[in-house]
């Protein structure tokens, strides 16, 4: 017994720091506590369900944990295993003949329970690869399909805390193939250059974690429509796809001109009841076409409710303007009071004017002399608007038709017509716009028979008169359309209309000759007729 004693001051002696050396941490000194020498406690970490050996300067004689979180496990000499049981802390023991050193044991969730979770989980993304090393967890990969990722991230919410994630989203081709499909069925089209000549076209360009979409757009209503499209996609939004990437728009308005061509027909009562529904290429109306002229006619359009008088009706062919003439042509309608033709700057405030009439000069006289007061007549047209969609034209309209001045007695009298109206019509198609009407009064005769239509009693067997009276609705046809850019002549004018003067006075003798002759035929009947 003495000899143990001695060999435990020995040992103790031998472990005292040297002089001159750093002081050790506190609690690192030996301590001897009457019976024994305590060695400086020792702070470690395990998992649960890991286990680890750990030695001691002394053959180990008993070892004991004070909790349940840890377990002691084997013990051989101076070593001996700990085994964590479960979340928390503990302190185990090791002693030997007057020896003693305590481990101060944390127990933290265990990182291959982790492993084993994160790997059954995330075991349908082949994307995303779990790599364990030295007691830590790391993440990485790429992701591309959206579904993918928003599984990925519902699954690592709950282990962020315990591991290391690097794993991205990138979108794939997919996605973008996606895209322009909405775009192109909203009426925009993806294309690899863009210009202002071509309006309607976008253009993709990704570069550093930014997608830039850029374009030239017919309106600002095709700006919001692309904007809303691309605000819509849940994968182009910086937080769900972790900052990978970010939209912006470089869209811009382009500088477009519209035309618009200007007619006004006469179309009577009773055309209106006999139309026929044949077109110039088998398009008609967006709706019942006889009944909306029939409606005009005064009667009453089938499934139509509310008023069926007609007035202020209006509605569009489903061709363009030549073929809406051709149509009225083939129903026998040739009235084409005036037609006119306008230029106008997509959406400005400013007008496009046409004038077509004259002047009259009328005497006004006052008490010293009498002056010159013109007064001008005819067609004057004023149109403006632009393009609500790609499609879509808006159109403001102001139409006055007036007529020369007529003198009545002592003061002169001038009959006009105004329409102003505002109409969404389709492009390329034709509006139809009625309201206006006027009574046209046809009296032909008498007629008959030389000489007999002149005698009494016998002219009502032998001459004819004819008086009619029509109601005549005036419709207004207008049809916008994009003008072209960048028009090229095909040949020098003067090619083309080089013979045409000498052609025209021929054509003109031609028929003065054939007319002449006519006549000169025709001398006997002169002599029946007055």
């Amino acid at each position: 017994m003495r000899i143990f004693f001695c060999l435990s001051v020995l040992l103790a002696w031998i472990l005292l720091p040297l002089p001159g050396a750093e002081p050790a941490a506190e609690g690192a000194s030996l301590q001897w506590n009457g019976t024994g020498v305590s060695l400086p406690p020792e702070s470690v970490t395990i998992s649960t369900g890991e286990s680890r050996k750990f030695e001691v300067p002394f053959q180990i004689g008993h070892c004991k944990s004070s909790t349940d979180n840890v377990r002691v496990g084997r013990i051989e000499g101076r070593s001996f295993e700990l085994e964590g049981v479960s979340v928390g802390n503990a302190v185990v023991t090791a002693s030997a003949n007057g020896m003693k050193k305590e481990f101060r044991v944390t127990v933290s969730s265990s990182v291959m329970q982790v492993y084993r979770e994160l790997s059954r989980e995330l075991g349908d993304l082949p994307e995303v690869g779990i790599e364990l090393s030295d007691n830590v967890l790391t993440l990485r990969g790429e992701i591309t399909r959206p579904g993918h990722w928003e599984y990925f991230r519902r699954v690592v919410k709950r282990y962020e805390d315990r591991c290391h994630n690097y794993v991205t989203f990138r979108p794939g081709p997919a996605l973008f193939t996606d895209l322009k499909k909405r775009l192109e069925n909203a009426g925009f089209k993806v294309a690899d250059t863009i210009s202002p000549d071509t309006p309607g076209q976008l253009k993709f360009e990704v570069s550093n974690g930014l997608l830039t979409v850029s374009g030239y757009l017919l309106c600002e209503n095709d700006i919001a429509a692309v904007k809303r499209i691309l605000a819509a996609q849940t994968w182009l939004s910086p937080e769900w796809n972790g900052d990978a990437l970010k939209v912006v728009t470089e869209l811009n308005i382009a500088d477009t001109q519209l035309d618009v061509g200007v007619v006004f027909v006469g179309v009577t009562r009773t055309q209106l009841e006999r139309l026929g529904n044949s077109s110039a290429d088998g398009t008609v109306l967006s709706w019942n076409l006889i009944a909306w002229f029939r409606a005009l006619a005064g009667g009453a359009p089938e499934g139509l409710t509310g008023p069926t008088d007609g007035k202020g009706l209006y509605s569009q062919f489903n061709t363009d303007l030549k073929g809406s003439l051709v149509f009225f042509g083939n129903n026998g309608i040739s009235d084409f009071r005036d037609a006119g033709h306008l230029t106008l700057t997509n959406n400005s405030k400013n007008y496009a004017v046409y004038e077509n009439g004259g002047t009259l000069n009328v005497k006004v006289y006052s008490q010293d002399a009498a002056n010159l007061q013109p007064i001008n007549f005819g067609l004057k047209m004023k149109v403006r608007g632009g393009l609500v969609r790609a499609d879509m034209v808006r159109l403001e309209f102001d139409l006055e038709k007036s007529l020369a001045p007529i003198k009545q007695e002592e003061d002169y009298f001038q009959r006009s017509t105004k329409t102003t109206a505002e109409i969404f019509c389709p492009l390329n198609k034709t509006a139809v716009i009625a309201g206006q009407k006027e009574l046209t009064y046809s009296e032909s005769g008498p007629g008959g028979y030389a000489f007999l239509r002149h005698i009494p009693v016998v002219s009502w067997f032998m001459a004819s008169e004819e008086k009619q009276g029509e109601e005549m609705v005036l419709l207004i046809l207008a049809c916008p359309t994009i003008a072209e850019r960048k028009v090229q002549m095909t040949s020098i004018p003067s090619a083309d209309t080089a013979d045409a003067e000498k052609t025209i006075s021929e054509s003109v003798r031609d028929k003065s000759r054939k007319t002449h002759d006519r006549e000169e035929r025709n001398w006997f009947l002169k002599m029946f007729t007055w």
